[in-house]
């Protein structure tokens, strides 16, 4: 992977971090270094359980991200994949079976 690719991730990792800091995580960061990453995904001091890969494409590769995220996952720790392209929002994929109780609280709030 080329420096340009690497700089390109990481900016979308600090953008990504800012959202969740914005969102009520005050001390989500990157993780920047290969042991947290590898059980904590791309993303450290955010929700928690949750194991975020951050993706920064111009053409979704869901599945492999997805196999990544699912590959890399600590016990207990749910998989989300951040991603987005140039000029479009930051959009997840995560399983609906996790997705639907979230909705459902949204309902009831």
């Amino acid at each position: 992977m080329g420096k340009a690719s690497r700089d390109k991730g990481a900016a979308a990792e600090r953008e990504v971090a800012r959202i969740i800091r914005d969102a009520g995580w005050p001390l989500a960061r990157r993780t920047s270094d290969g042991r947290e990453q590898a059980l904590r995904g791309d993303i450290a001091k955010g929700p928690a359980g949750v194991h975020l890969e951050v993706k920064r494409f111009e053409k979704a590769h869901v599945w492999e991200w997805w196999e990544q995220a699912q590959g890399d996952l600590a016990v207990g720790y749910t998989p989300v994949v951040a991603f987005r392209r140039s000029r479009s929002p930051w959009l997840a994929l995560i399983e609906l079976d996790e997705l639907l109780p979230l909705l459902a609280l949204r309902e009831r709030a």
